[in-house]
């Protein structure tokens, strides 16, 4: 059996076991991880907030998701969710996915739902987009919103889960949402 936890502080013993494979799964850079403890660490309710939820089992890192939350459009990113070779097809990936939501919708009341980013040419894309599918996220065409070649030819996919039925959305709402995150990670 596993338990979820939330990683409060770079104090905690798997803060850098997450940190590792943060590295070694999504090639994160050390300025990357540095923006991030920022994120975490960050107090003010104007800026970027991030939050990392673990899965421990027997005393090991199971899985984690890193998230954020964007206050000015009112939507959580998903920056990363993994789960470990031997404790995958264990439900722990839905757990913590599950787990994300309900903190985000707790946390943060007015938050429309979240966004999440995958690369077409990494391995296991299929079985990583069927299993957001399942989770009920909608994918979202980039050339739609931009015209940008490099955007529009770059291989990203989005997806976004709404958190309500009857939400409305416009071009400008989803081109605000995808610039405030586009710019957090260029700077």
């Amino acid at each position: 059996m596993f338990r979820i936890h939330e990683l409060r502080n770079q104090e905690s013993s798997y803060f850098h076991t997450v940190v590792k494979y943060c590295q070694e799964i999504f090639h994160c850079s050390g300025k990357d991880l540095d923006s991030l403890v920022g994120k975490i660490l960050a107090g003010d309710s104007n800026r970027v907030k991030a939050h990392v939820i673990y899965a421990e089992c027997l005393g090991e890192l199971a899985g984690f998701v890193i998230f954020c939350y964007y206050p000015r459009n009112k939507v959580g990113f998903v920056e990363a969710l993994a789960v470990l070779d031997n404790y995958r097809n264990m439900g722990i990936g839905s757990e913590l996915y599950w787990r994300m939501v309900e903190m985000l919708k707790e946390r943060y009341p007015q938050c429309i739902g979240h966004i999440l980013e995958m690369c077409r040419d990494e391995e296991n894309c299929l079985k990583r987009k069927c299993f957001f599918l399942k989770q009920g996220c909608i994918p979202i065409a980039l050339d739609f919103f931009f015209s940008n070649p490099e955007i529009k030819n770059s291989g990203i996919q989005i997806l976004y889960h709404p958190y309500r039925l009857n939400q409305q959305y416009s071009l400008g709402t989803m081109e605000n949402i995808l610039r405030e995150i586009s710019l957090d990670f260029l700077h």
